[in-house]
């Protein structure tokens, strides 16, 4: 019996291991596509921080994510990296505060003093409320960190508020140098025109207000020749634009010939035709004697497509001529450091589908290492920008192999008939042992 399990087991094993045969493949032979990255002209391989805004050709090839992309030297040694997207950001975060020794100085000031506590962090924005309408005041802002030696940090902001016909226009925020000081003290002087005696300071917060400009990737689009159709009964035209490659794209600036206009539209995504989907609408207007300027439309959210659909409803009016189209996204950032000279050349793999994102530790220090600022994209310690070259065809690319069972589609019924025959051994085996076990009957 020992003997026969024994021979099922080995049978077993052979045939599972026939199964899940592979060949391994180098790593760099994983990606389809390289290019290369390289360094200005006259520029030093020297360590350092630096990046590659990420063009239209690797995008197309790249998945959407981009987590496929992969950094090496020409020794094979691999370069972590982290991605930015350069959309527009901006944020503001109010310190607690507490409000003491508030009293007026002379005739004219009002004056306040904030304490952040201890390490209140960064601060750059003051908001201060004051009592009354139609008036201009001019502000200054001073740090301390014991509430006895003072240095100023802002004395030309100015506080507004003005109403007319029911309407009203007002600031109240004074920005200053982002600083750490503990204490803030605030003058208010009055308006000399409209107030009569030291405005009165009804209330102050202190935030950090963080803005990052964000940079675009932008690029020509050919225009396409019209169609005429209609739309909820009205005539319509529609232009179907490819982007010249599967990429992100948040927005469309289209340059008009005609001098005024006022026609609704929308843009869709049509890469699957079964499954168009809107990702604009509005009116595009010019009127008469207005600077011929591109109408930008800004998508409600970032697509990644190839084929947009421009349909704009003409009613009874003629054909809008389009002059050009421009397409827009958020650059793709792609920072690396280089901690010793490298082996050139730099190359940039991608096209890789299955491969999982790399999680590196560099993403969580680059902030830290770039020194970065509240307030501002990159601080004076910018990345060193480097170029892309053309994609090229990786030569030692392989395909995965297809799976076993297509490659060898009568596998499947080896496996299926060596397990039923090993199956029914067994039971005949275990039939046999219980009826030689079996008691005889006594007559």
């Amino acid at each position: 019996m020992k003997k026969l399990l024994s021979f099922v087991f080995v049978m077993l094993a052979a045939t599972v291991w026939l199964a899940v045969i592979v060949f391994a493949q180098a790593p760099l032979s994983s990606w389809p596509f390289f290019a290369e990255v390289t360094a200005n002209p006259g520029a030093p391989d020297a360590p350092g921080i630096y990046d590659v805004v990420l063009p239209l050709e690797v995008m197309d090839k790249a998945r959407d994510d981009l987590a496929d992309l992969r950094l090496f030297d020409a020794g094979g040694r691999e370069i972590p990296y982290a991605l930015r997207i350069r959309r527009e950001f901006a944020d503001t975060r109010e310190i607690g505060a507490s409000v003491f020794n508030q009293g007026v100085v002379g005739q004219s000031t009002s004056e306040v003093t904030v304490d952040l506590g201890e390490n209140p962090g960064d601060h750059n924005e003051i908001e201060v409320q004051t009592a009354g309408t139609n008036f201009r005041r001019r502000v200054e802002v001073e740090g301390s960190d014991s509430s006895k030696e003072w240095r100023m940090l802002d004395k030309s902001g100015v506080l507004f508020s003005f109403q007319s016909q029911n309407k009203g226009v007002e600031s109240s925020r004074i920005t200053y140098p982002t600083s750490r000081y503990r204490f803030l003290r605030v003058r208010v002087l009055r308006d000399e025109v409209t107030d009569s005696k030291a405005p009165e300071i009804t209330g102050v917060k202190v935030k950090l207000a963080v803005h990052a400009k964000g940079e675009l990737t932008t690029w020509g689009l050919y225009v396409p020749p019209y169609q005429l159709l209609r739309n909820q009964g009205a005539h319509a035209s529609v232009w179907t634009i490819d982007l010249g490659a599967r990429a992100p794209c948040d927005r469309l600036a289209i340059e008009m010939a005609d001098a005024s206009f006022s026609r609704p539209f929308q843009i869709e995504n049509v890469d699957d035709p079964q499954n168009v989907r809107l990702i604009a609408t509005g009116e595009l207007t010019r009127h008469l004697g207005e600077e011929a300027k591109p109408l930008v439309i800004t998508f409600d959210e970032e697509v990644h497509a190839r084929k947009l659909r421009l349909l704009i409803t003409d009613y009874s009016n003629p054909t809008l001529t389009i002059l050009s189209i421009q397409a827009s996204a958020p650059a793709r950032q792609f920072v690396f450091e280089l901690k010793e000279t490298p082996t050139q050349p730099l190359r940039l793999f991608f096209g890789n589908s299955k491969i999982t994102a790399p999680h590196y530790d560099f993403e969580k220090e680059l902030p830290s290492k770039l020194s970065t600022k509240p307030g501002q994209a990159f601080a004076s310690n910018e990345p060193i920008h480097r170029a892309v070259g053309s994609v090229v065809t990786n030569p030692e690319f392989k395909p995965e192999p297809l799976p076993l069972t297509e490659r060898v589609p009568w596998l499947i019924y080896l496996v299926l008939a060596a397990s039923s025959v090993a199956l029914a051994i067994i039971l005949i085996s275990l039939a046999r042992t219980t009826l030689q076990t079996e008691p005889q009957q006594v007559e």
